[in-house]
């Protein structure tokens, strides 16, 4: 078919063939493995689709116009954040993607670079329509909490942000088992009710493309932060760095010896709650996980009512005070030695958990200028309070807003927590300096609150005028 045999390299390969960018190797153990082709020589693709017509797809084909896939990975390992995604392919896609992705192993520990190449490929395919979304469940939280509920509630939300943009009934939804609770269960029993294909599986990733293209995506992303710890000088002990992170990596475990050695308190991103942690530190009684504090008793009946019927609406949002029962689109942040403490505006009570349920059930936040300028959200973060996991959207009109002292030096400290992978930080919005100087203040803060409305984000502020405005188009408010 056009490929020039070449010598075989070792007694295992029984022949080689090679076109342009690709060659294919036979092995005496029966496996034929081809090298991808960055090219898209039309002869590879030729002896592409030959094997395919023989041996079939690696993959269950398509049976719905959109394949929705969830896996997560970091479950069991000592250090950094669980990486949980989403990916949503039109099934178009199928046979492009798949041809990328068929020969990634997924199983075996490999490095950043073999992750990202992969990663770059599939992201080539957001202009023709694939999507995927990424939440992160901190090290404290999986110390302390037991997650599957967590994991309930965030994949729930990524299922409604999906559906915002098509029909429920148009959906394959494949999900990793890894022991759903009972209200993701009733979810997932709603939406097979209106027509979608549900499927729940061990190992999904080993028969369905979007769960493989999902796990591809969330190891390319936790591989990412581990690179970014093992390269800071901060976190090196005698020129040792981390390493995989893996309880059975010899050089994270040697790492974890040094550091409890040296008597430095243990950085941010170690699981203190894992075995070969505890063992380090001579612990032997058993960690009992805690019910995760997410209280739905906070949210008003109406949003959970959409929530529920897989809508995701931020003008929904109302919060509950657990004190005197108001309903309210609007908290206070008080600050007291940078730990910013929610109160409620009737009553003055605080609002418990309320941090950790916004986080899960909605997740954006969006600042304004003002809030920038005084780099309020550095502050809580640097006591761990309230910010902790959000994903921190910076509309385009905030980000020329802010090009003063101040906003620059919050900018950077945002950098610097978004690299270890503490908070999430996107600039959205077309960037028009031109433009933006002839809007009134009434036009910027309008800016602001669509984005509110476009991402499903909170907004927060120090701004009595944009609270009103906010609070008058229906956007849940956090105000300083």
């Amino acid at each position: 078919m056009g490929g020039k045999e070449e010598q075989v390299k070792n007694i295992s390969e029984k022949w080689r063939v090679r076109f342009s960018d690709s060659t294919f190797t036979f092995y005496s153990t029966g496996t034929l493995y081809s090298t991808p082709s960055n090219s898209r020589d039309p002869a590879v693709e030729n002896v592409w689709n030959y094997i395919d017509s023989i041996v079939g797809s690696l993959f269950i084909q398509p049976t719905k116009e959109f394949l929705i896939g969830f896996d997560e990975t970091g479950k069991g390992e000592l250090i950094g954040h669980m990486h949980l995604v989403g990916v949503i392919i039109p099934s178009i896609l199928f046979s492009e993607l798949e041809r990328i992705i068929s020969t990634a192993d997924t199983k075996k520990k490999h490095n950043f670079d073999y992750w990202d190449t992969i990663f770059r490929q599939i992201a080539n395919f957001q202009n023709k329509g694939l999507k995927f979304i990424e939440e992160k469940i901190p090290p404290w939280d999986i110390d302390r909490y037991n997650i599957n509920k967590i994991m309930d509630v965030v994949y729930q939300r990524i299922l409604n942000t999906f559906f915002r943009d098509i029909l429920i009934e148009e959906c394959r939804i494949v999900i990793d088992d890894y022991g759903i609770g009972e209200t993701l269960r009733r979810f997932l029993n709603f939406l097979e009710q209106k027509g979608a294909e549900i499927i729940v599986s061990q190992k999904a990733d080993d028969k369905y493309l979007e769960a493989r293209i999902a796990s591809l995506i969330a190891k390319r992303n936790r591989e990412m932060v581990i690179k970014t710890i093992n390269e800071k000088e901060e976190f090196k002990i005698e020129n040792l760095s981390i390493g995989s992170g893996n309880a059975g990596d010899r050089q994270t475990i040697e790492w974890l010896e040094k550091c409890y050695k040296s008597r430095k308190n243990w950085p941010w991103f170690i699981r203190r709650s894992y075995s070969s942690v505890r063992e380090i530190e001579g612990k032997k009684e058993e960690i009992r996980k805690e019910i995760p504090p997410i209280n739905e008793d906070l949210l008003t009946e109406c949003f959970k009512q959409q929530f529920n019927l897989g809508k995701l609406d931020i003008r929904a949002l109302s919060v509950v005070c657990p004190h005197c029962g108001t309903a309210s689109r609007s908290v206070q942040l008080i600050n007291k030695d940078d730990r910013f403490i929610p109160k409620c505006h009737s009553c003055n009570n605080t609002i418990e958990n309320l941090d950790f349920t916004l986080r899960y059930y909605c997740g954006f936040i969006i600042p304004d200028s003002n809030i920038i300028n005084r780099g309020l959200i550095s502050k809580a973060l640097n006591k761990k309070s309230f910010f902790e996991d959000f994903t921190i959207l910076i509309p385009s009109i905030v980000r020329f807003e802010c090009d003063t002292s101040g906003g620059k030096e919050e900018f950077k400290r945002l950098g610097k927590f978004a690299s270890m992978g503490r908070i999430k930080l996107k600039e959205v919005g077309e960037f028009r300096a031109d433009k933006f100087k002839k809007l009134t203040s009434q036009e910027k803060d309008d800016l602001i609150i669509n984005t509110c409305i476009e991402y499903n984000a909170i907004l927060i502020t120090a701004d009595n005028q944009v609270k009103a405005l906010a609070v008058s188009r229906n956007i849940f408010t956090i105000f300083v």
